[in-house]
């Protein structure tokens, strides 16, 4: 691997120039990291939640394909859902319909923006807590990238295990909290798509009785 190419790896400007390809496609605006301070945030997870910065879209199409998941069949939920750019990737992959919660008003109105401008209508976005999420007991795959601390990731955990049935995946990049995954009795560990590996990788979990 040469130096440059290793270079773009580290910074991410690889998946930046995808970014700005992939934004081109729709006219959308997902890129651009943005700090949470200056944001209007009404809710008290503010102190735990994490900047916002937007996820290479084949991070869900990749770790669709290692587990051998067919979208058609699921409700796609990404909590912290930013910019929304996985919500539109997962539009494009076929779910069924595609919810977004974000607790940044700013965020999730330039969430909304962005789907409308991509046109898809099932896509949704939720301007709330995340820790307040409730699941609907359906097939559904949950992303996350690195969205707040441990606090509202128990608070998700509680959620999920409020479902009469697990019948959903966890994918989860850049996973600091992943332990509370690792420990429910309702998932288990399947990996990370060949692509994506390392810690700050996309790791994923299934429902323990597949």
């Amino acid at each position: 691997m040469s130096f440059s190419k290793l270079l773009d790896l580290l910074t991410g400007r690889e998946a930046q120039r995808t970014a700005i390809d992939w934004d081109a496609k729709y006219g959308t605006d997902t890129r651009s990291t943005v700090e949470l301070h200056g944001l209007t945030i009404s809710h008290d997870s503010r102190r735990f939640g994490e900047r916002y910065q937007a996820s290479d879209p084949s991070a869900l199409s990749d770790a669709l394909a290692f587990v051998g998941l067919d979208p058609r069949s699921y409700r796609f939920v990404d909590l912290g859902c930013g910019k929304g750019r996985m919500l539109i990737v997962a539009a494009e992959l076929g779910f069924k319909s595609c919810i977004g919660v974000e607790f940044a008003d700013e965020l999730a109105q330039t969430a909304k923006a962005n789907a409308a401008a991509a046109g898809f209508d099932t896509i949704s976005v939720v301007h709330g807590d995340a820790g307040a999420y409730a699941f609907q007991d359906e097939p559904f795959v949950l992303y996350l990238f690195n969205p707040f601390s441990h606090q509202i990731m128990q608070r998700v955990r509680d959620n999920l295990l409020k479902l009469r049935r697990a019948e959903y995946y966890v994918i989860y990049k850049n996973p600091r909290e992943r332990r509370i995954f690792d420990e429910m009795q309702t998932l288990r560990y399947l990996g990370t798509p060949p692509a994506h590996k390392g810690v700050w990788g996309v790791h994923v979990w299934g429902p323990r009785g597949e």
